[in-house]
Parts: structure tokens; sequence; C-alpha cells
């Protein structure tokens, strides 16, 4: 009797947890909205520049010193690179919010932000974050509804995560006098994400957008024709590990539909560069300024500035060139500080160089950054 009774109870639990796994993977057609358009100033006539950082937020065991010596205080070393470009986005690792309700079951590390924290990211020249990532639900539904308003405030742009699938999978485009620069953000679809964490957005409910073929697809067919370069960051693989089997199965994929470039985030540390018919693969460019304290291993970020030849007449603007600036991250050097590496401190990068021309990407040092070979 009690066999049968367990037998029958575990089967009704993996039946409700496959469908669960099954209605988020396989939801049903929502309304897509066209991109928000945000039209910026080119810095100059001869190309469009746009500056690509990874995981950032003032948070965690930064918090004290920031709160210290003021918010805009992690990323003074770095403000003149971000300024320079025509468009600056990061990945924002916390919900914005000054509510206390956190998740309520267990989890391994849980952030936010203050709201003063937008002053300095407008300072900075911030212009557009990926929401897709597994801590922007850190503080609930609530959590990420107030960061969406902050930032809309602060006149920040977002993708990757909102008040319902529509707005999640809701694209940006930039307007660079006539050069179109579209963003699209997407977070990993694993189980925990979807049962336990409950991030993801699903008709109504508020989450981020899920990396899945069927929703690429069709974001991507529509906003391609929308833009002249075309940036997907995706939030994805393993912390402090190499690139994972997914990483490269997405990250080729969304090559192939017409993406220009994959910028990836979440493993915390550099990985490859992987470079097919002139579009970009970054798997991770690391962390930008981020306020955990970090393993030992994490010595360097990367920002990635992209070169534009600017749309002319009937000519489509296109991505002609990509170049890597290295950061020193780790905390206990830079202090909640990244900035430029040091001379001395180059072969932190040398692993990164390696795994990247073992995939047959020609790379190398050109001054203080490190040129790739797209064409």
């Amino acid at each position: 009797m009690f066999r049968r009774l367990a037998f029958v109870l575990g089967a009704l639990l993996v039946a409700a947890l496959t469908w669960a796994l099954y209605a988020t993977v396989r939801n049903p057609p929502v309304p897509l909205e066209p991109p928000r358009v945000a039209v910026r100033v080119p810095h100059a006539d001869a190309e469009r520049t746009v500056i690509l950082g990874g995981d950032f937020a003032p948070t965690d065991a930064a918090l004290p010193l920031v709160r210290a010596r003021g918010f805009r205080y992690p990323y003074e070393a770095t403000a003149d690179l971000v300024r320079a470009a025509d468009v600056a986005f990061a990945n924002l690792e916390a919900p914005v919010t000054e509510r206390s309700e956190r998740f309520p079951l267990y989890k391994d590390y849980v952030y936010k932000v203050p709201s003063a924290a937008t002053e300095a990211w407008q300072w900075l020249g911030l212009d557009v974050v990926s929401l897709a990532n597994n801590h922007i639900g850190d503080y609930r539904d609530a959590g990420l509804l107030d960061t969406v308003r902050s930032l809309d405030r602060a006149g920040i742009e977002h993708v990757g995560a909102g008040a319902n699938e529509t707005a999640a999978r809701q694209p940006v485009v930039f307007d660079l006098g006539g050069t179109r620069v579209g963003f699209l953000a997407y977070l990993e679809h694993r189980a925990a994400f979807n049962l336990y964490l409950r991030l993801f957005a699903v008709g109504d409910r508020p989450g981020c957008a899920q990396l899945n073929r069927a929703d690429v697809v069709e974001d991507v067919r529509r906003l391609r024709p929308r833009c002249d370069v075309l940036i997907v960051s995706v939030h994805w693989g393993e912390n402090y590990a190499p690139v994972t089997r997914t990483q490269e199965e997405y990250g080729r994929f969304l090559l192939s539909l017409g993406v220009d470039v994959v910028a990836g985030h979440h493993p915390h540390d550099v990985q490859p560069v992987e470079v097919r018919d002139g579009r970009a693969l970054l798997y991770s460019l690391g962390n930008y300024a981020w306020g955990a304290p970090g393993h030992a291993q994490l010595r360097v970020g990367l920002l990635a500035r992209l070169h534009i030849t600017p749309r002319a007449g009937p000519t489509p603007a296109r991505l002609a060139g990509l170049e890597l600036v290295p950061i020193a991250t780790q905390n206990q050097i830079v202090k909640f500080q990244p900035r430029p590496l040091e001379p001395g401190e180059r072969g932190w990068l040398d692993p990164f160089l390696a795994q990247s021309r073992a995939r047959g990407t020609n790379l190398g040092w050109e001054g203080a950054s490190v040129r790739v070979q797209l064409h």
C-alpha cells in the first residue's frame, strides 16, 4: 500500500516537473513589440564605436567602500574608455532596489544595488545594460520591476528582462547618425533557473528572456532588417570554468543567423574569442566592476571595443574591427576599481590568447589592447 502510494506520488512529482519545464521551454507565442529606438550623436564622422563590458554591480563586499567614496568610485579608472564610445553596454548583475524582501528559498549569493548608483552610471556614460542573468530576481519580481523603473528614470536602456515576456524580448536599437546598432539579451535555460529560481518571463510573468532556438530565431529575424550591426548578449556557461558545449552550439548558431557579435558573460573569468565569417563570438568578457571579492585567479576582464564603418547612403554600415582592452579586475589588487592592465601584468592574458588562437582566431597585442582580425 505504502509502496504504491510512494510510486504514485513520485510519478505525479515527475509529471509536474516535466510539465513546468515544458511549459517554460515551449511557451506559447506572445505579441512582440518593435524595438525601442534611442538616438545618440556620434563622436566622429569616420566610424561608430561600441564598448561591451562584462558583469558589474556595486554590491556585496564593495558596498562599504563605495558608500564611503561615492558610487562613481568603481568606474573612475575606466570612465574615459567607456565615454569615448558612441554606445556603452555591460551586464547589470543585480537588481536596483531598496526592498528587503529577498528570494524566499536558499540561494548561495543574493545581491542588490542601491538606487543611488544610477547617477554614477549616467556620469559614466553607460547607455544600455542586460538584465538577463541569474541575479536579477534576487529581490523577487518587485525588485526586477524596481530596476526597470530606475533605469528608465536614468535614461539607461535595458534588454533581456521585464514585466512580461513581451518586454523581456523587446530589443533596443541605437541610431547613431543613421547607423543602427541593435541589442538583444538572453539567459541560458537551466532547470534550476526555471523550476527553482523561476527566472524566466513566460506570458505575463516577469523575468528574463530565455535562450531557446525558437525565440532566438524569431527575435533575430524581426530585428536583423532594422539594424546594421546586431549584438546579442548571453548569460551562459559555468563559473570559473572553460567554455561549455552549450556555449559553443548556441554561440555558433547565433552567428549563423546573422548576429554580428555575441557577447557572453556569467563565468566571471575571460574565455576565448572565436571569429566566423567576419563575426565575433566573445564567449565571456569576464568581470567589469564586480562587487564580490572574487576568486584569486580572476585577475583580468575585457572591454570589447567595436569599430563600425558608418552607413553611407544605400551602403549599410558594417562591423570593421574589434579590439579588446584588458582591465585588472582582481579586487584584492584594484580595491573594487578596475583599471587598464599595467605592462608587467600583460602575461595574465596569455591563457586567453592561447585558447583563442587554438580556435583559429588571429589576434595579438597592439599598444595597450589586443587587436582581433575579423576579415
